[in-house]
Parts: structure tokens; sequence; C-alpha cells
């Protein structure tokens, strides 16, 4: 709810800006709601879903996500002139307010953060909601044991240092690799793909509205990717979507280098290239960031974790578009051979340290199951421990 104040008041600085001041201030805004709702959104979305469906309902964010960059080039492209171009960041302010409504009436509290506040009736009351009234009572039960180890394991809440010191190297590792995960949503080359698309292609064909339409259908493509993802992401796994996502870039990459520099340019090997890392990113690096931090790290990590994993995603978002116009001066039609190296280093990466979480139940972490054992903590006490709170919730 936030970020929308934050999307409204960038918007409306912006679609009213009268200098230049203005109208960064104005971007700097839907800047920091952009980030502030990247995470948070992705992370509810994990916590109120079944372990089943988390990947499906997942994958909806970045459906979404390119549903709207679609819409936003087509409108940029009729409304690009003066003064129609302020009545284009009109638009999502007035769908930030009614976002900003919707979510205020519509959506509810993430159970288990009610269970880790202690508010059992609130957390088991949401949970039914969600449900649509399916029997909760077991997953309840498996909530409320899963918050009653973290309260008998004495386990503070992990700051960032906490992670960047090591005070649980496990926990660290795992933050390493969100990280990790989190940086191809961006460092992969998808904003040369799309931010600088059009520049690309038009050196390429020397058409700037064939590169238009390139872009627009490279947008259309993202979409079919990621329907593709919603429906195969619990069959094919979140490591499986990774592994084809970054060996698509890789590949794709190769292709548009070879496209745009042998014999002067072959265009059609270019325009499939672009066809094809956007099918491949949509699948993997453009869905799995978001919702893999939830189910690496345990709760008490998470708000940490998640934040170097944002950091991470936007750092590189920076440094690449930084960096681009000076690559793209540099190495012509071969600054693509960059990001076959970076896609390549990935695709190892998620080959050998990235773990299968498909399925996995967001409190089914290793380091609560360690803390039970030193502490001489008894499945069954514990079960009845919990029992018998959950005595006081009206199931």
């Amino acid at each position: 709810m936030l970020s929308c104040l934050w999307f409204i008041v960038g918007g409306i600085l912006s679609a009213t800006s009268i200098n230049v001041g203005m109208y960064s201030v104005g971007r700097a805004f839907v800047g920091i709601a952009s980030g502030m709702c990247g995470s948070s959104v992705a992370i509810y979305v994990s916590e109120i879903s079944t372990n089943k469906s988390r990947g499906a309902l997942g994958s909806f964010f970045e459906l979404f996500l390119n549903l709207g960059i679609l819409l936003t080039q087509i409108c940029g492209r009729y409304m690009r002139y003066v003064p129609t171009w302020r009545y284009l960041w009109a638009i999502p302010s007035i769908i930030a307010f009614i976002q900003l409504i919707a979510l205020y009436f519509f959506t509810v509290e993430c159970p288990r953060r009610l269970c880790a506040n202690k508010k059992y009736d609130e957390a088991c009351a949401t949970l039914q909601k969600l449900r649509a009234g399916a029997d909760v009572e077991e997953e309840f039960q498996s909530m409320l044991a899963a918050r009653q180890r973290e309260i008998e394991s004495a386990q503070k809440q992990f700051s960032i240092w906490d992670i960047i010191s090591c005070k649980d190297k496990q926990i660290s590792w795992n933050t390493v690799v969100v990280m990790v995960i989190q940086a191809y949503n961006q460092i992969g080359g998808i904003g040369p793909m799309s931010v600088y698309s059009v520049g690309f292609f038009t050196d390429i064909f020397g058409d700037a509205e064939l590169a238009t339409n390139i872009s627009l259908a490279d947008a259309s493509v993202n979409i079919i990717a990621t329907l593709t993802a919603v429906v195969f992401m619990h069959k094919v796994g979140r490591k499986g979507f990774m592994l084809i996502s970054v060996g698509g870039t890789c590949l794709a990459c190769v292709f548009m280098v070879m496209g745009s520099s042998i014999n002067g340019g072959i265009g059609g090997l270019a325009i499939a290239a672009a066809i094809i890392y956007t099918g491949s990113y949509s699948m993997g690096c453009g869905v799995i960031p978001w919702m893999i931090a939830p189910e690496l790290l345990p709760m008490h990590a998470l708000a940490s974790g998640s934040a170097l994993g944002n950091a991470s995603n936007w750092f590189w978002n920076f440094v690449i578009n930084t960096i681009w116009p000076y690559m793209s001066t540099g190495l012509g039609k071969y600054s693509f051979i960059v990001f076959v190296v970076i896609n390549l280093f990935g695709f190892v990466f998620i080959l050998f340290f990235m773990p299968e979480t498909t399925g996995k139940d967001l409190d089914d972490h290793k380091k609560l199951e360690v803390n039970d054992v030193e502490n001489g903590k008894a499945g069954s006490s514990q079960s009845s421990d919990t029992n018998e709170k959950a005595e006081h919730v009206d199931l």
C-alpha cells in the first residue's frame, strides 16, 4: 500500500512537471515504489499460496508485469507526443489509486506473519478465507508448530549484518544463492534487449519503425512464455526453468552476435535471437527470482535476505543499463558476447548450486530441525505444545 502512494505521487509529479528537476523527482519516486513492491508482492504471494500452487501464482507476477510492459509500449508508441505524454504518466497513477483501494478492502495479512505476531485467531480466520471454505486444520497446525519451534529455539530476527557476517553459514549461503538468482533477473542482457532494443535494432536494420515492431513482438512473446511457466512450473520445477531460461538466453546472445555481424548482418537470425531471448528469459529469469527467497530462507531471515536479494537485482539493473551505451559503442555488433559469458556462468552456477524448492513447505528449513535436536525437543512434545495453543483458536 505504501508503494501505491509512491506510485501516485511520482506519477503526478512526472505528469505535471514543468522542468527536468521536477520530472526527475517524479521518476525517482516511481523507482522507490518499484523497489518496494517488487519484493513485497512476491513474498506475499508465496506466503498465502499452497505448496502446489505457489509456482503458478508466483508466475502471475511476471505475467502481469509483462502485460503492463506491452500495454505501456503500445501506449508509448501513440502517446509520445506533446502534450499527450503527460496523460501517459497519469494512467499508472490512476491504476495505483485503484490498487490502493482494492488492497485496503479485499486483501488480508499473511497467516504466517500473524502467527509470528501471536495473533492466532486472526491467522486462522485469514487462512480460512484464503482457502475458500476448505479444511485448514492440518495446514494451520503445521503453521503453529513452525512458529512454536522458532519460539523454543529463541531465534531472533536476523539483520543484514548477521547474514553478511555469516552468523549462520547455511542462511548466508542461501542468501548468496538468492542474490545470484535475483541478479540474473537483470545481468543477463534483458536491459539492452528491452530498454535499448529499439536503438539496437535500428542500428542493425536502419529502420526505426521495424525496430519498434520487433520490440512489440518481443513483449508479446514474453506473455506467452510466462503463461507456459504458469502451466508447467510445478512439473518442470524452479531449477529446471532457470536452467532452460539461462541456457536459452545464452544461446540467443550467440545468435544475436551472429545475426548482427555475419555478412553485414542476417536480419532474420537477429529477430529470431530476440524472440528466443525474451521467451527464454520470461520462463525462468523473469519469474523465479521473485519467488525463491521465501523458499530458501526461514522467516527470521526472510526480511533481511530478501532485502539483499532485491538490492542485488536493482544494483545490476543500474550497472547494466548504465554501461550498455559504452559497451554498444566500444564493441558494436559484438557487444552481446559479454552476455554470452555471463549467462554461461549463470547456467553453471544454477546447475551445481541452486537447490530445487518446488513443492517445498515454506517452514521446512533444516535450520529449524537442527535447533529442535539441539534443544532436546521431541517431536511429540512439540505437537502437544502446539495443540494446547491451538485449543484457543476457533477452527
